[in-house]
């Protein structure tokens, strides 16, 4: 992913603001209404046409969706079709990138939806977008809609991402994108990281390292402020969806993780250390 020719010329990186959009395939937009919309209560917005298909685009809040195209074969594929990071400016991105080496898959262009995107892959083959949200975009112009008061969370935590390799500063993501290491369990750096957290420079929101052979290992992690209250409205909600009991996380908060049929992970998090 990273060209070594040239030296980097010195432009300036602008401002990532947190996790936009998480896009996977799904075998089918039945299944994203029964358990993204019906179970977790997230609204669908609207739709629009992408390079795959046509797109579902379900809100988790004003600037953050859960995205969706529709593939029968999903199971058996990479579920994750991209990560999009919210930047405050698509075509300075792209300057900034490529005078880092790095190669783009596809240079700013305007999405079905109206936003200015530009697409790279991250060393694991993860695809990663850069979105400028575009005044006219359907993303805009849903602010203060769609927001359900069934949602079972309000915000993006952070992003399980698959990694080939467990490294405290990868230079994707910290030497050229910014991102602060900021928790590695153990702390004790004469043993091997179990677990790795980097903080997107501009925002509080996280992607999360962990060492999973599974290439499916990507996922949304909602933060909730109440993790029982949580499960008995999921609880509450079941209807042949898989619901295991909550666990205590290597950070000492407790966690959800479920699994829609397609075997696509969600996750749930308490933002503190629980204290017993």
């Amino acid at each position: 992913m990273l060209s070594v020719a040239g030296r980097a010329q010195d432009v300036e990186r602008p401002a990532l603001y947190g996790i936009a959009k998480m896009t996977y395939r799904i075998s089918s937009f039945d299944l994203a209404k029964r358990y993204y919309g019906d179970f977790l209560g997230f609204s669908k917005a609207f739709s629009y046409s992408g390079e795959e298909g046509m797109i579902d685009s379900y809100k988790v809040n004003d600037r953050q969706f859960l995205e969706f195209v529709e593939d029968k074969e999903a199971p058996d594929k990479k579920r994750l079709v991209s990560i999009s990071f919210e930047t405050e400016d698509a075509q300075k991105m792209q300057e900034y990138l490529l005078a880092k080496g790095v190669k783009l898959d596809k240079k700013v262009y305007t999405d079905g939806a109206g936003n200015k995107v530009l697409l790279t892959h991250d060393p694991s083959g993860i695809p990663v977008e850069f979105i400028q949200y575009m005044p006219e975009s359907k993303h805009v112009k849903s602010q203060n809609k769609f927001l359900s008061p069934q949602r079972i969370s309000t915000r993006i935590h952070h992003a399980g991402l698959y990694s080939l390799q467990m490294s405290e500063n990868p230079e994707f993501y910290t030497r050229i994108l910014g991102f602060q290491l900021i928790l590695r369990i153990p702390a004790n750096r004469e043993e091997d990281p179990k677990l790795l957290y980097f903080r997107i420079p501009e925002s509080t929101e996280m992607i999360e390292y962990y060492p999973s052979p599974d290439e499916n290992f990507n996922h949304p992690c909602f933060v909730t402020m109440d993790m029982q209250e949580t499960y008995s409205i999921l609880r509450s909600r079941k209807k042949t969806e898989a619901l295991p009991p909550p666990g205590m996380g290597m950070g000492k908060r407790w966690l959800l993780n479920i699994w829609n049929q397609d075997g696509t992970k969600v996750e749930f998090t308490e933002p503190y250390i629980s204290i017993f």
